[in-house]
């Protein structure tokens, strides 16, 4: 049970690390992607750390200001 628990908050972990490894690799700052979603800082930073996961309309707008697919941030695509 205890092992489940901690795979539910792997994926959301996962995703905003790779959200934030492909915004590093295209040089885009934390600043660039907040004003991408239209949210503060601080918001961005709880995503990217991931303890707020993002949301499918949050991840299009970042997929199309990363220049990736979706797919990306979920390893299922080359970035």
């Amino acid at each position: 049970v205890c092992a489940m628990t901690l795979q539910t908050h792997q994926p959301t972990t996962s995703v905003a690390d790779k959200v934030r490894g492909i915004a590093v690799e295209k040089r885009v700052r934390q600043a660039e992607l907040a004003e991408t979603l239209s949210v503060s800082r601080m918001a961005i930073t709880r995503r990217l750390n991931g303890s707020v996961p993002f949301t499918d309309r949050e991840l299009i707008a970042l997929s199309q200001r990363l220049d990736v697919k979706v797919g990306a941030f979920f390893g299922e695509v080359a970035a």
